[in-house]
């Protein structure tokens, strides 16, 4: 589950690490978007003593890797995702629970225009953001 990271970390001269992959095994594991911190408390018991700088260290090598996506939706914190195929994503401004949308962006439509207002983009990700079905349903608070 893990012998992508050891092999590109023995491309790049790196150490593969207990914590390294510990870290990606249980973000691939929990299927969904996370904190640093839901990940810290998850590896509590195979790697007792791992710090939540230790765990963002990680997380940052695994993003940069392209192991893992760091998602910022607007809910106050970074949230990390093992699934890094191009996927959009809703957040619900109730009860902040974020999910995978699928629909595919136009990226080309995109890159042209940014390129035509000088902007030269990198990344683009769609945020949807509204209610989830939970919060529709729900009585109003």
């Amino acid at each position: 589950m893990t012998e992508d990271l050891v092999s590109i970390l023995h491309a790049r001269g790196q150490r593969v690490t207990p914590q390294r992959l510990v870290i990606l095994r249980s973000l691939r594991e929990h299927g969904g978007h996370v904190t640093a911190e839901e990940i810290c408390r998850s590896i509590r018991d195979d790697l007792p003593g791992t710090s939540v700088p230790t765990v963002y260290a990680t997380l940052d090598l695994l993003v940069e890797l392209g192991l893992t996506r760091k998602l910022d939706v607007g809910v106050g914190y970074a949230l990390y995702d093992a699934r890094t195929d191009p996927h959009q994503h809703t957040v619900c401004r109730r009860c902040g629970r974020v999910d995978d949308l699928e629909y595919k962006l136009d990226r080309e439509g995109l890159t042209r225009a940014t390129e035509a207002a000088g902007f030269r983009a990198d990344a683009a990700e769609l945020v949807v953001a509204g209610l989830c079905a939970d919060c529709v349903q729900a009585p109003s608070q």
